[in-house]
Formats: C-alpha cells, sequence, structure tokens
C-alpha cells in the first residue's frame, strides 16, 4: 500500500542521515525566504487599532499568513530555474509552507468583508469592540484551528533552518 510522502518528514529524515545536504542556491532560497518574511508588517484592518498585546490581533496574523504564503509562491516561481530537477527537498518544504500558510486564504477574505460591513466609515474601532468583533468572527474552533496550522508552520520552518543550518556548517557546495 503506498502511503503519500511527507515532505518535511523526507526533508527532515534525509537530513538527518545527511542524503541530503542543501546545495548554495537552496541555501540563498531559504534565507532570503526568511529574510522577507521577517520583514512582512502585521497589517491591520482600516479602522483596527494595534492592539494592546504584543502578539497583535488574530486578524493580523490571518492576514499575515496570506502575505506570507504569496512571498513563498513568488520566490518559488523566481527560483524555479536554479532548483534541482524535481525541484529537491527545500522546494518541497517551501511549497508545504505556502501552500498551508494559503489555507487560511479564504478566512481572510471572510473577515476583510465582515469588518468592512461591521465598521466602514466609523473611523478607528476600540480595542474592546475589535476584541469583541474577533470573539463573534473567530470562535474558539477557529482560532484552535489556526493554532495547529501555526504549530505546522513552526515545525516546516524548523526543518528549513535546519537544513540552513546544516547546510553552513558542510562548506560551498553545488
Amino acid at each position: 500500500m503506498n502511503h503519500p510522502v511527507d515532505p518535511v518528514g523526507a526533508a527532515a529524515t534525509a537530513l538527518d542521515n545527511r542524503s541530503w545536504i542543501p546545495a548554495d542556491h537552496e541555501l540563498t532560497l531559504a534565507r532570503e525566504f526568511f529574510v522577507r518574511r521577517d520583514a512582512l508588517d502585521q497589517r491591520l484592518l482600516p479602522g483596527m487599532p494595534p492592539c494592546p498585546s504584543p502578539q497583535g490581533w488574530t486578524t493580523q496574523h490571518v492576514l499575515w499568513l496570506g502575505d506570507v504564503a504569496a512571498l513563498a509562491t513568488d520566490l518559488l516561481n523566481a527560483w524555479r530555474p536554479w532548483l534541482p530537477e524535481g525541484h529537491g527537498h527545500m522546494a518541497s518544504l517551501l511549497t508545504t509552507y505556502a501552500t498551508m500558510a494559503a489555507s487560511a486564504a479564504p478566512l481572510a477574505t471572510r473577515l476583510v468583508r465582515d469588518w468592512a460591513d461591521a465598521w466602514q466609515g466609523q473611523g478607528t474601532v476600540s480595542p474592546q469592540d475589535t476584541s469583541r468583533w474577533e470573539d463573534w468572527h473567530l470562535p474558539k474552533e477557529q482560532r484552535e484551528q489556526l493554532d495547529a496550522l501555526t504549530d505546522r508552520l513552526v515545525m516546516v520552518g524548523a526543518v528549513m533552518v535546519m537544513a540552513v543550518n546544516r547546510g553552513e556548517t558542510s562548506g560551498p557546495r553545488r
């Protein structure tokens, strides 16, 4: 019986048994992704106040997921000519990251629409009203799903970091 290959597990295993040592271009791609991802702004919706918590609003995280999915997809498209035949582990990791993050796109679209419907033309909304709005539009079950998605993204990112670290300690590769 054939089971689908988990690209994250396959990359981690390949790193562990040293059957994959990332090439220079794979390392550059991963580094570029991390630099650009870390530079992404946590966007607020029009009229949404800054969150009193350093963690930010859940809505900001959902919008960020869409932004990071677009970033990863754009980088993959730009780097395709330099990626190994069959695209290799780093491309698989970044594709997985993009696909997972993009799964929040329908929610982001709904939140943008619902926010506009609720607060259009009312100026800046209070943090208390924003918190109540999020509680209503992002119920506990949905927040738990977002937490699980974020945990999976952290795991993909961790394998990418592990690959970058392994590649840097292995010296120049082609």
